[in-house]
């Protein structure tokens, strides 16, 4: 019985922070700062940092909402190695953003929409699988969040469609 209780609570906590990167991915397009991604780095049950893509306005192309998590949860923690931390993105992370994860230690990646849903609204970032493989293989957990979550984090491109530019 303990096992369905424990799943139940996994995926209860991947709803609550893949909910939290996908209210940041809406921020990201309302205040016009960026396009519609966000991520949340958590310890535990904790919330560390949540943010959102700012590439637009900080004209910045590196700006994605992965990257001013880790640099913002580094600070904040006062130190690089985020191994006892988790991210959750609103879509999965483009190759650029998982070599961040990597190099700051994160061991889980759960994210909501697959990049091929991105890739529909005319982001052109899509995650070869070898690229995925050759990170689990170094022992990252990299997987998509189930059922809800998954779909509210799909919804962000059809809810802002047209609200950013994808050039």
């Amino acid at each position: 019985m303990e096992a369905p209780k424990a799943a139940a609570a996994g995926r209860d906590r991947d709803y609550r922070f893949i909910a939290k990167a996908v209210d940041e991915a809406y921020q990201a397009v309302e205040c016009g700062g960026g396009n519609p991604f966000g991520a949340v780095i958590a310890r535990g049950d904790e919330e560390v940092i949540s943010c959102h893509n700012s590439v637009r306005k900080d004209t910045d192309p590196s700006a994605h909402a992965e990257v001013a998590a880790i640099r913002q949860a580094c600070k904040k923690l006062g130190r690089i190695d985020l191994s006892d931390c988790e991210i959750y993105a609103s879509c999965q992370p483009c190759p650029m953003c998982l070599g961040l994860i990597r190099l700051s230690k994160i061991k889980k990646v759960v994210y909501g929409a697959k990049a091929e849903v991105a890739a529909a609204a005319g982001f052109s970032s899509t995650v070869p699988d070898a690229f995925v493989e050759y990170y689990q293989r170094s022992g990252m957990e990299i997987r998509q969040a189930e059922g809800e979550a998954a779909w509210i984090a799909e919804q962000v491109f059809e809810k802002t469609d047209g609200k950013f530019r994808t050039k």
